[in-house]
C-alpha cells in the first residue's frame, strides 16, 4: 500500500421495501478501480473470481444471481442486479478493469443473529454482545481491504467505491488506522462499564460459540484459556 493514495467514495443502500439505486448509479458515474462489497466472504482473502481477468474477458455468465425469493423477502436486492449489470457494461462496453473486493466476515458471522435482537434496533446498540458483532464484522472488512490494497499495482490514485453501510465505514476507517488495542477497547466497548479485556472472552464463549471463534481468530485481544 506503500505510494497508494486512493479516493474513497462511500454510498449507502437503504435496505427497504423498494430498489436504492444510489450504488448502481455511482457505478457509472464513477467509473471506479475498486469496488469494496458488504458481501460475506468465507476466504482468507478477498480476492474474487472476476479479479483475475481483463475487462473483456470477464466471465459475466458467472455474475451473482438472485433467486425469486430473495427477491421477494428483500426488495432492496434489486438494486444489486442494476450494480451488476452497470459493472458489467464497464468490462465489456468500456474496458474499465473493475476489481471486485468481498470483504465482510464469513457468513456464518454475519448471518448469527440472537432471537432478542430482532425487531429492537436503535435499542441494540446498547447491547454490548450486539457490539461484539460489529466489531469482529468490522476487523474483518478492515482486514480484507487492507489486503485488497496492498496488493492493488494499476494506480497510485485509484477511485474506490465503498459499498458499506456508512455506520460500517465510520468504524473501519477507524481500524485501517492500526489502533492500539486500548483505543479499540474505548472505542467499541469503553461505555460498557462491567466488562474488562481480560475477562470479555471467556463472558463472549458462554454466549454465543460462533462469536467465540471469530473471537479468537480476529479480535487482537488476549483469550483465557
Amino acid at each position: 500500500m506503500k505510494g497508494l493514495k486512493p479516493r474513497f467514495i462511500q454510498i449507502d443502500c437503504r435496505e427497504k421495501n423498494r430498489s436504492d439505486l444510489r450504488q448502481a448509479k455511482a457505478v457509472l458515474k464513477y467509473k471506479p478501480d475498486i469496488i469494496i462489497l458488504e458481501y460475506p466472504n468465507n476466504k482468507d482473502t478477498p480476492d474474487t473470481l472476476f479479479n483475475a481477468y481483463e475487462p473483456a474477458h470477464k466471465p459475466l455468465k458467472k455474475l451473482p444471481t438472485f433467486s425469486k425469493e430473495t427477491l421477494a423477502i428483500s426488495p432492496w436486492v434489486k438494486s444489486d442486479v442494476v450494480m451488476w449489470n452497470n459493472i458489467a457494461y464497464l468490462w465489456k462496453k468500456e474496458k474499465q478493469q473493475v476489481l471486485l473486493y468481498q470483504v465482510d466476515a464469513p457468513k456464518e458471522l454475519v448471518n448469527e443473529w440472537l432471537l432478542v435482537w430482532k425487531n429492537m434496533y436503535p435499542c441494540a446498540l446498547k447491547n454490548w454482545l450486539w457490539w461484539v458483532r460489529i466489531y469482529l464484522r468490522e476487523r474483518y472488512m478492515a482486514k480484507h481491504i487492507q489486503w485488497a490494497l496492498s496488493h492493488y499495482t494499476i494506480k497510485k490514485r485509484p477511485i474506490v467505491l465503498v459499498f458499506l453501510q456508512s455506520f460500517h465505514w465510520e468504524h473501519v476507517k477507524f481500524l485501517l488506522k492500526n489502533p492500539s488495542t486500548k483505543q479499540v477497547w474505548d472505542y467499541y466497548f469503553g461505555t460498557f462499564k462491567g466488562l474488562q479485556p481480560l475477562d470479555i472472552s471467556q463472558i463472549i464463549r458462554k454466549q454465543n460459540k460462533v462469536f467465540y471463534k471469530h473471537w479468537k481468530i480476529i479480535s487482537g485481544f488476549k483469550t483465557k484459556s
